[in-house]
């Protein structure tokens, strides 16, 4: 079944009468929708184009659901929010994202810093080197979004761009870097539908970080000077 009578037969399940849906490129996974009486418009990422027919299904009910401000049927939506966080999906869209994304830069040596001398010295101090190394990349973001984040199913790590300076003690880098790969650690026992939070378990191990305190007064500062000059 094409994905647009897939969405079709869902959306008039959850009482819309009209369902259109349509492709974009996006950077990101992205989905939009826009609700006009009985008829939804849906607009969600191309990298899904060539997904498997029950994943498309539980795309529709997981976005038709919440058009309808309605709470997704329990286990409708386990299909999608797997695959869309699997290898399956990103290792034949690794080189479209990479491409999109305009603000990472995959050269790991920064102006200052060098994200492959942080990755092996924090894995060698903390999980005793047992860690494979990522790709690292930096990315020119706002800070105040994210100093950080760990694309698992691209096995892409990458650290904001405002941390490779002088100024920015290397503890601090260290830390973003800490925070990340505990992300890989956890999700390593986590259920593969959920992503892996800042739980009370996750907030301990930070804490396990030799200047932890320190790093934290830091960053906080940095995300307010910036917050201030905008």
């Amino acid at each position: 079944m094409k994905a647009s009578d897939i969405f079709r037969v869902v959306g008039k399940e959850l009482g819309f009468g009209e369902v259109s849906l349509d492709f974009r490129p996006y950077s990101e996974l992205k989905h939009t929708w826009r609700v006009d009486g009985k008829c939804l418009e849906i607009t969600i990422s191309d990298y899904l184009q060539n997904a498997p027919e029950d994943v498309m299904e539980s795309l529709a009910w997981y976005l038709a659901s919440r058009a309808a401000g309605r709470r997704c049927p329990r286990g409708k939506a386990d299909a999608y929010l797997y695959y869309a966080r699997s290898r399956d999906l990103w290792s034949q869209n690794r080189e479209i994202y990479l491409a999109r994304s305009k603000d990472l830069s995959l050269t790991p040596s920064g102006a200052h810093r060098d994200l492959v001398a942080i990755f092996d010295y924090v894995n060698s101090f903390y999980f005793s080197g047992r860690l494979s190394r990522p790709t690292l990349a930096w990315t020119c973001e706002s800070p105040s979004r994210r100093l950080g984040f760990l694309f698992e199913a691209l096995d892409l790590l990458a650290v904001n761009k405002v941390l490779d300076s002088e100024s920015v003690p290397r503890h601090v880098l260290e830390f973003v870097m800490y925070h990340e790969l505990l992300h890989h650690v956890n999700a390593l026992d986590a259920r593969p539908v959920r992503r892996v939070h800042h739980t009370k378990k996750f907030r301990e191990q930070e804490r396990l970080f030799r200047t932890y305190e320190e790093a934290e007064v830091w960053l906080r500062r940095l995300v307010f000077e910036h917050r201030k000059r905008r």
